[in-house]
């Protein structure tokens, strides 16, 4: 595939405007310049296998599509820019070209650089603002009205058949690979699957992919794919899309309730010529496909008739996991069906066991988790809820939990105990070889009779301790004696429930130091003041100290821990924790400079790793610019929010020069999203705050002196 280095900006808008101009080469310098970079604030989607990134030329815009799949060979590749080639509707997302590039480039590896082949395939596309908004067809409580919601599926059913009429099958009709303009004009979108046939020919199936749920079950039992039937895997897809559509419900409803149901609803006037158009697509549900050996029919919409299928393709899907996630997804199996659990600490506890690779130095385990959770969702294995448009909560698909029951073996086990159980002691058997243990209620006596004994124990978690129920030190204390393997010991791990409330002071043992290998510690309190112990220095390989946020901590250590990533606590004294060089969150985010050894600024310096927000506090303290610049904050790359304040407190601050010096000092990282200056009464604002004008940041002042803040010329300003 040819590049064509002189296409620019105005050329892509010119073949945009042109409904007749066909796809062609485009170079990467031209994708790079318009999307500034691959700039994550051009970013507005990503999944398992791509990232999308819109662009506004001069007076319209783009979506390019940037593959990050590293499994997808050459070929793969050109199938998909073929498809996209040969298709040209008003229902298919129009196509306008491509971009496969090969750069060599320096990587660290393993404390070595190696020069590495990075590919780079690129397509773009005519952009559509609303994407799928497929959350509004399916939601009832929009009343989306039956025309609208008939030129949806017609739009779709014509899309489709043009592609058919091509000899290409979609092979990963979804709604979200349904895309909506502004009219609400469907157009299908995403090839990534899909196959282009000639007549009679098969065609082997190198990759399987497809949603569950969408996807004809039979399909993820292929190798290879005929051409007399491979166009009934699509109507398939698109039968389950119309139920859906129909009835306003995700799943498989009784399209025998439609007719009736939209009955009720249509105006009387136009009841007669819509109530047959429900009737039609009512009925075209009910007509059966071709019932040859292997074949979709409409039998398979029945379902109970398509658990067991279902529950085959999801384990023919399961097995085609990366090993590394596989682990990850079969640690999920040790919570109970239908837990909502938080993306971030399912993470972390994915790390504390050793299931994160990273390729390099470089590559942060973080970052490739969150890989792992992006591709394990477009399969419907972990469900979302999305809070400010991002994963926080997810939920394991129910059916994947019965086949985990299934396969994972002894070494994952759980122990629901509910609460009208307590005071009596679980009569269950623990297998004595498992290696990963949840615990739905906290249950002193259950923990010394039958779980001190499971000495090859990795993961305790134990779900909930009720508000009356007091956690015995001796218990804790008897955990660190007898189960020295543990890699997560999580106590009131539920943040739904309670945390710990008595004793209203709790020490956690010096046996602690008997768990060598620990890597995650949480005990969850509510206005508990929990005393660590000196021993907590000797375990080297901890990441994680959670001690809830509403709880106080006594001083602790930082010698030795070289290895913690996260503190949680709402109080804690940490003196020196500069040298803690792997933390990516502080305590609440904030440190606090003081005038006392052990809380100076430079103890931020070597702190690169952190990440989100992060407030700084106590800037009364930073006698000079010298000394600010020891915080060295424009290293911390990962910083997306940024909060500067200085104590109202005339009595403690420095002239309005060294507060102006001390903020010069103060420069952020160039990617930052927001900044937040509070009691700043500095005699001027830093050059670095006019000069990055390329940077969209948002600036909130507090306690501001106008003639100052009229000379800023911010992409956007908040005055407080």
């Amino acid at each position: 595939m040819h590049r064509r280095s002189t296409f620019t900006p105005r050329d892509l808008e010119c073949m945009l405007r042109n409904e007749t101009a066909e796809p062609k080469p485009l170079p990467l310098s031209l994708l790079e310049k318009i999307t500034n970079g691959f700039s994550a604030e051009q970013e507005i989607g990503s999944g398992g296998f791509a990232v999308v990134y819109k662009e506004k030329l001069v007076s319209t815009t783009v979506a390019v599509k940037r593959l990050t799949n590293t499994l997808m060979d050459e070929k793969e590749f050109h199938q998909e820019v073929e498809c996209l080639m040969m298709v040209k509707h008003k229902n298919i997302v129009r196509f306008l070209g491509y971009c496969a590039d090969r750069q060599g480039s320096m990587e660290r590896c393993n404390e070595k650089f190696i020069m590495a082949d990075v590919h780079q395939r690129l397509l773009c596309f005519e952009y559509l603002p609303h994407g799928s908004r497929y959350e509004y067809i399916t939601d009832t409580t929009h009343r989306l009205q039956w025309r609208d919601r008939f030129q949806i599926i017609t739009g779709i059913c014509q899309g489709l058949h043009h592609l058919h009429q091509n000899n290409i099958v979609h092979l990963d009709l979804k709604p979200a690979n349904i895309l909506l303009d502004a009219n609400m004009v469907p157009k299908i979108a995403d090839f990534g699957l899909s196959r282009c046939f000639k007549e009679m020919q098969s065609r082997d199936l190198t990759r399987k992919g497809g949603t569950i749920g969408y996807t004809a079950p039979e399909f993820f039992d292929r190798t290879e794919i005929r051409y007399r039937h491979s166009y009934r895997l699509d109507i398939y897809s698109l039968g389950v899309i119309i139920i859906e559509i129909l009835t306003g419900k995700k799943g498989y409803h009784d399209v025998d309730k439609v007719v009736e149901s939209w009955s009720k609803m249509l105006d009387i006037s136009q009841s007669d010529v819509q109530v047959e158009q429900v009737k039609n697509a009512s009925n075209e549900l009910h007509k059966d496909m071709p019932n040859a050996s292997g074949e979709t029919s409409s039998e398979r919409l029945n379902p109970g008739m398509l658990k067991n299928d279902i529950m085959h393709a999801i384990w023919l899907s399961y097995q085609q996991l990366n090993p590394d996630i596989k682990r990850c997804v079969k640690y999920c199996s040790i919570f109970p069906k239908r837990s909502k659990l938080n993306k971030d600490e399912l993470v972390h506890l994915w790390i504390a066991q050793g299931f994160i690779k990273t390729n390099c130095a470089t590559e942060d385990m973080e970052d490739v988790a969150e890989g792992y959770v992006q591709e394990l969702v477009p399969c419907s294995f972990l469900q979302p809820e999305e809070d400010d448009y991002s994963i926080k909560y997810i939920t394991i698909l129910d059916l994947l939990h019965d086949l985990l029951d299934k396969i994972v073996g002894r070494g994952y086990f759980r122990i629901e105990n509910a609460r009208s159980q307590r005071g009596i002691v679980w009569k269950g058997d623990v297998p004595r070889d498992v290696r990963h243990l949840f615990v739905q209620n906290y249950d002193g006596e259950l923990i010394t009779k039958k779980i001190l004994a499971l000495e090859n124990l990795r993961t305790l978690i134990i779900y909930v301790v009720e508000k009356d129920t007091p956690v015995e030190e001796k218990v804790i204390e008897s955990i660190c004696n007898s189960l020295p393997k543990l890699r997560v010991l999580a106590v009131a791990f539920s943040r739904e429930h309670h945390p710990i409330t008595r004793p209203s002071k709790f020490s956690i043992p010096e046996s602690i130091s008997q768990l060598k290998h620990l890597c995650y510690l949480a005990f969850r309190t509510f206005k508990c003041t929990v005393i660590l112990p000196s021993a907590l220095a000797e375990l080297h390989h901890i990441q994680l100290l959670d001690f809830g946020h509403h709880s106080q901590t006594s001083e602790f250590t930082t010698d030795n821990l070289t290895n913690l990533r996260y503190i949680m606590c709402k109080s804690v004294k940490c003196p020196n924790i500069g040298r803690l060089i792997s933390l990516q969150a502080l305590p609440c985010n904030t440190f606090t400079v003081r005038n006392v050894q052990g809380y100076e600024i430079k103890q931020l310096r070597d702190l690169n790793d952190l990440r989100g927000n992060l407030v700084i506090n106590g800037l009364e303290n930073v006698k000079g610019k010298e000394e600010a610049l020891e915080a060295n904050l424009g290293a911390k790359e990962r910083i997306t929010e940024l909060m500067l304040e200085w104590d109202y407190d005339d009595d403690t601050r420095c002239s309005p020069e060294v507060e102006a010096e001390v903020l010069e000092g103060l420069c952020p990282p160039a990617k930052l999203e927001t900044l937040m200056i509070e009691g700043y009464k500095g005699s001027r604002y830093p050059e670095w705050m006019v000069a990055r004008r390329t940077c969209k940041i948002f600036t909130y002042i507090s306690g501001v002196n106008w003639d100052l803040v009229l000379n800023l010329r911010l992409s956007l300003i908040f005055v407080g």
